[in-house]
């Protein structure tokens, strides 16, 4: 039995090279060399190919998945290259996507915002999950009453790859399906590494590797604006971002600074929450705003998803583990995470159904 093995992954790959030299551009060239195929990988069901560094445009990677899907049809596919990993659609897959939460600073409420986001949607019948994306201080656990002694010990092996069959689970709470930097290192051990090796190799190791069952990932990023933030843009599949920011001004600009690098990059903007927006006076009822408004983002044609009033109870659950839309579903917080939740799923229906026609 175990010499049919070397046979057959013989065989596996002499047929995916085949299938890449089926493969030709305009001008008749092989679209994908003989000498870029470094790897073939194969499971029950899935087929993954490893080129070399180069990084390949989008479209190319589209046009390559869909040709080895034709080929090999009822198998999953995916190809790595130059330090990203395509499985069709938006790159994480046909009708899958991923999401970045992002706020230009830290302090903005941008994982509290992640987590009612989250939950939210997933109420609306999304299978939805959430990667803790923050390295330096993952918060994600925290907020969903995830705590060490309640996790099970796991040897988190990074950097392999594997079939979908030998993947491990992410965790589950409150639906969600749930990973975080938190679970790999320590709570109190500082991460401290290049940007390009965070992202590059651990949350992208997350992302791919994990055996998530959700429709939606939502990745609640690093605060800033630094080389994490530039090379999860660069190199993770985001269909879309979210802007979580306080209406003043400084929170804005330094998420501007953000927003070029999606532009650059070609990551679409869904549009921004503005966090603690107003607070209620407790005698009079009515809205006081806390920051003075700027329209800096909305001049740069980010527009606004929802407000978020401050609720001390949005702190106050989350020391409890319980995120303020299971706590308080009927009240205003809830509601208008709802009005929030509804655009970003109509974006995601819009997005699917524009895929779908080009495919047709």
């Amino acid at each position: 039995m175990d010499s049919e093995a070397p046979k057959a992954e013989a065989e596996a790959e002499a047929n995916v090279r085949a299938a890449l030299a089926a493969l030709v551009d305009a001008d008749g060239t092989p679209t994908i060399s003989p000498a870029e195929l470094s790897q073939v990988l194969r499971g029950e069901g899935w087929l993954a190919i490893v080129l070399g560094e180069r990084r390949l445009p989008r479209e190319r990677l589209a046009r390559l998945h869909a040709h080895l899907q034709d080929t090999f049809p009822e198998t999953e596919i995916e190809i790595r290259c130059g330090g990203s990993v395509y499985r069709g659609g938006d790159g994480f897959g046909p009708r899958r996507h991923v999401l970045a939460v992002l706020g230009g600073k830290g302090g903005v409420g941008k994982s509290t915002v992640t987590v009612n986001l989250a939950l939210t949607l997933s109420a609306m019948g999304l299978a939805v999950g959430i990667l803790d994306g923050d390295l330096n201080g993952p918060d994600i656990p925290h907020l969903l009453g995830i705590h060490p002694r309640d996790r099970t010990r796991r040897d988190w092996r990074l950097g392999a790859i594997r079939p979908p069959g030998q993947r491990q689970w992410p965790y589950q709470r409150w639906g969600l399906e749930v990973m975080s930097v938190g679970f790999v290192v320590s709570e109190r051990a500082p991460l401290i590494a290049t940007g390009h090796w965070l992202v590059s190799g651990l949350l992208r190791n997350l992302l791919f590797d994990l055996n998530w069952r959700s429709e939606v990932i939502i990745i609640d990023a690093p605060p800033g604006t630094g080389d994490e933030i530039q090379v999860m843009v660069r190199e993770l599949p985001l269909s879309g971002a979210v802007f979580v920011t306080t209406p003043q001004d400084l929170a804005q600009m330094d998420a501007e600074r953000t927003l070029s690098h999606l532009r650059e990059h070609g990551v679409p903007v869904i549009g921004m929450v503005h966090n603690m927006a107003s607070l209620t006076c407790p005698h009079c009822t009515q809205a006081i705003d806390l920051y003075a408004a700027s329209s800096r983002l909305e001049d740069a044609g980010v527009r606004i998803l929802g407000r978020i009033p401050f609720d001390t109870r949005l702190s106050v659950t989350a020391d409890r583990g319980l995120p303020l839309v299971l706590g308080d579903p009927r009240g205003p917080v809830a509601l208008e995470f709802a009005h929030i939740a509804a655009t970003v799923r109509r974006y995601l229906n819009d997005r699917d159904q524009a895929a779908q026609g080009r495919a047709a």
